[in-house]
């Protein structure tokens, strides 16, 4: 049977590259991860440790939940 459209034919081939969901997943958490690892090792700067305890604090007012 001729093929009459390319797009029809490329639509049959199969795609070795296809990749899972999880297998993306997999994948760009492994870039991601050693991409910032260093940075994600760092400790945070002061500024952001005082939001994190504001944050923490109203969570903990809202949900009624203890901490710890």
């Amino acid at each position: 049977m001729p093929w009459n459209d390319n797009r029809e034919m490329m639509n049959n081939i199969p795609n070795s590259l296809t990749f899972s969901q999880e297998q993306v997943n997999l994948i760009l958490g492994h870039s991601l991860k050693s991409i910032y690892q260093d940075t994600l090792r760092s400790p945070l700067p002061e500024h952001l440790e005082t939001l994190v305890a504001q944050l923490e604090a109203k969570f903990f007012v809202v949900t009624g939940l203890l901490p710890g």
